[in-house]
């Protein structure tokens, strides 16, 4: 109750987050009464839900009026003890509903809680101190409005809102796996999210004189591979135990008996198989086809090992080859899944240079034109924001590459550039026509557009 009630405080640093995180804690809390036929305690979150959506209404941004400390912690205190409710008079007196459910109804409030204090601790920051490094905070960091980071919080616990209400309801073996996924997604999360710099360089050079641990932690950080050696371990064991689940192994006690005894050995066999095959030498945000092309591999020479093992120390007996089978498919789903998550999460967060730097066309929809906007997005510096790309190639007019519209280059340009305020354009054509060059030259002087060329050289570095 104590925890709660300081993270809804907490939670309270930008408009609308807390009553809107509330509010929708408070249905999914409501929905679990009503599914235990709990009355009274369903009246009470009701009452809670429509003055929080009645507030809602004012203080969403731009709000017009603001919540405050007597307010964060009444409702704090009030959301803490509805669950409690919840759980004495629930039904059920599982793991799942006394630990799990309450968890993923209050889930971004713990999140956020539990995020903050342990970065301010490595930064050697009291917890309880004041800082622009929560998650909507982080969020905003990354490119996103402020409206946007609170909508997308929302979106964040309404589904462990529905999560809560799916597990309570299904056989406890499928929710630990359910479970065990969600918390591999936060994990991810959580880890990109603590690489944005929220603090200055002065502030990071007195934590780590000041703070040991987080001196030693930052001098090991780029060694990923203690993190993905342990992040595989958990997708090892995430992957067998859901297998066992799907199949409904655990129906019996002589099975999860079987699935202990060889899970150590599975791990430690397709950790080893991982190494062998090469799949801790690449980097996560550079993951291609050849990377997966090497999970596979390393999953199914695993899989392979794994069953050699089974059969020489067990004799197959009591095992199933279709748990075996989708063991594998799992895992390897979790491995790729793992590895492009960060592309994906820098995919659905634009980088900060985008708002507010100056408009840029790139020349060529090709190869080259794909490299220089993964340049331009890779150094918001630079302070250019691409908005598009144009193309002799009627074909490839009205496509979309990485999001941004290919323009028709035999049309108009000049029209172009000056319906979408673009400032600059970047040829990426390494060979491009005198007469074509020309012409260009020709519209962004009547656009009055600054014209550049990217280019990519290699050149000998001269000895002294």
């Amino acid at each position: 109750m104590i925890g709660i009630t300081n993270a809804i405080n907490l939670l309270d640093n930008m408009d609308g987050l807390a009553a809107g995180i509330s509010a929708i804690a408070g249905l999914s809390l409501a929905l679990n009464f009503a599914t235990n036929g709990l009355t009274n305690e369903l009246l009470l979150a009701s009452a809670l839900i429509g003055a929080l959506i009645g507030f809602l209404v004012f203080n969403f941004n731009p709000a017009s009026i603001f919540m405050g400390d007597c307010g964060s912690m009444f409702i704090g205190f009030l959301l803490s003890g509805s669950v409690l409710l919840n759980q004495v008079g629930g039904r059920s007196r599982g793991v799942v509903a006394v630990l799990a459910v309450p968890v993923l109804i209050l889930f971004v409030p713990i999140f956020d809680t539990t995020f903050v204090t342990v970065l301010r601790k490595m930064w050697g920051r009291k917890a309880s101190q004041g800082g622009r490094d929560h998650t909507s905070h982080r969020l905003v960091a990354l490119g996103l409005s402020e409206r946007t980071a609170v909508l997308m919080l929302y979106l964040f616990a309404i589904v462990a809102g529905a999560l809560a209400l799916f597990v309570g309801r299904i056989e406890a073996s499928k929710s630990f796996a359910l479970i065990g996924f969600f918390t591999l997604v936060l994990v991810i999360v959580g880890v990109y999210l603590s690489k944005v710099k929220v603090y200055e360089g002065e502030e990071e050079e007195q934590a780590v004189k000041e703070n040991a641990a987080f001196a030693f932690l930052l001098n090991v950080s780029y060694k990923r591979r203690i993190f993905e050696v342990f992040l595989d371990a958990f997708l090892i064991t995430l992957a067998y135990y859901s297998a066992f689940a799907m199949y409904r192994m655990f129906e019996y006690e002589k099975n999860y008996e079987l699935f202990l005894k060889t899970v150590p050995i599975l791990v430690l066999i397709k950790l080893a198989a991982f190494l062998a095959v090469g799949v801790y030498r690449g980097l996560w945000r550079y993951t291609s086809i050849g990377d997966v092309i090497t999970y596979i591999k390393g999953v199914a020479l695993g899989s392979i090992l794994s069953v050699l093992a089974i059969l020489v120390l067990y004799r197959f007996e009591g095992f199933s080859r279709t748990v075996l089978l989708l063991d594998g498919i799992l895992l390897l789903l979790a491995v790729v899944g793992s590895r492009i998550a960060f592309r994906v999460i820098r995919q659905m967060l634009p980088l900060p240079a985008g708002a507010d730097g100056n408009k840029v066309l790139i020349y060529g929809a090709g190869d080259g034109g794909e490299m220089v906007l993964r340049e331009l997005n890779n150094n918001p510096e630079w302070n250019l924001q691409p908005i598009g790309f144009i193309d002799d190639d009627p074909v490839k007019k009205d496509k979309q590459i990485h999001g941004l519209t290919v323009y028709d280059g035999n049309g108009s340009i000049a029209d172009i550039c000056i319906e979408k305020d673009v400032v600059e354009i970047v040829i990426s054509i390494r060979d491009l026509p005198p007469e074509r060059l020309k012409h260009i030259r020709e519209v962004s002087h009547e656009a009055n557009v600054t014209l550049k060329r990217a280019q990519l050289k290699i050149e000998p570095i001269e000895l002294m």
